[in-house]
Parts: C-alpha cells; sequence; structure tokens
C-alpha cells in the first residue's frame, strides 16, 4: 500500500472519532459602523492570512517528518496543539512502522470556510481539497490517494495560531 495512502487513512482513522432604532440614533448609528467594517474587513483578512499559513506550515511540517520517519518531529509540535498534533504523529508512526519514507510535495488548496469572533477572529475553519500531488512513499510512482477533504480548526493563543484539531475525509471527497 502507498504511504501516503497509509498516511492518510491512519489519519482518518483517529479522526472517525438586529434591532433597529428610530430616528436621530439610526443615523448615528449607520454613520459609526460604515467606517468599521473596513477595519473588521482588514483584521479578519489578516487573521485568515495568517490561519492558513499556520496550517500550510504544518502541513510542511507532516511531509517533513513523514520524510525522515520522525513522529516526534519537533517541527510538528511547532505549528499544533491537542487532536491535530496526535493525529500527525500517529500518522508518521504509521510510516515508520512501514518503514518506508515518504517524498515529494502535496497540492494544498486551503479555503477559509469560517471565522469567529468576525471582527477580529480568533478560531478560524479550514476546508482543503489535497489534490494527489507527488508526496508518495519512496519507490513509487504515484500517490494513491487524490482529491482529499480536509478540514481543520486552526486557533490563536496569545502569541501564535496553532492547528488544533483536523479530519481527512478519504479519497475523492472533493
Amino acid at each position: 500500500m502507498v504511504m501516503r495512502g497509509s498516511l492518510l487513512s491512519a489519519l482518518a482513522l483517529v479522526l472517525a472519532a438586529g434591532c433597529s432604532g428610530e430616528g436621530m440614533a439610526d443615523t448615528e448609528s449607520a454613520s459609526r459602523t460604515s467606517t468599521v467594517p473596513e477595519e473588521t474587513e482588514s483584521e479578519s483578512a489578516r487573521s485568515e492570512e495568517e490561519a492558513v499559513a499556520a496550517y500550510l506550515q504544518f502541513w510542511d511540517a507532516i511531509v517533513l517528518a513523514s520524510a525522515e520517519m520522525d513522529p516526534e518531529h519537533p517541527e510538528l509540535e511547532e505549528h499544533a496543539t491537542g487532536q491535530a498534533l496526535e493525529l500527525a504523529q500517529f500518522g508518521v508512526q504509521g510510516v515508520l512502522d512501514e518503514g518506508h519514507g515518504m517524498e515529494g510535495e502535496l497540492n494544498l488548496d486551503p479555503e477559509v470556510s469560517s471565522a469567529e469572533p468576525e471582527s477580529a477572529p480568533t478560531t478560524v475553519e479550514i476546508d482543503d481539497c489535497q489534490v494527489g500531488g507527488d508526496w508518495r512513499t519512496v519507490g513509487t510512482e504515484e500517490p494513491e490517494m487524490d482529491r482529499v477533504l480536509v478540514t481543520a480548526t486552526v486557533e490563536r493563543d496569545v502569541f501564535d495560531w496553532w492547528v488544533t484539531k483536523m479530519r481527512i475525509w478519504g479519497d475523492h471527497t472533493c
């Protein structure tokens, strides 16, 4: 079995687990809120970009840890906590158990599906349709899985963004 399929399958198994006023108050309220969306959109957009960057860095760490067959690779802990970290370590352990490293890169296409709170997000949900790429078991020609839906939760603490939850849905799910 191709290791990418094994890694994604192993990862998937772990997861199979407004009111309106009247008069002058309306005018004032409307004029005040007309400038807020620009600031909110800017902060929201920046937060979403940072969350997506953290998600991409986490996958870079997974690819590196899989190539080195090291489930305790320190870069995994630099980008994820909780269930997402455990899932990644479990998947990389599967690579180690099979005795074949991974090589190549994934084709990632993350999109933000939601961000909370709206004004300055600290939790961002990401949907990613991973399309094969050339990430595969060392020595094989092609990846086994293609068009895999991955959903992830990325959260910001005081200092940084962390992938905290991740679910891999399987082949041809997007």
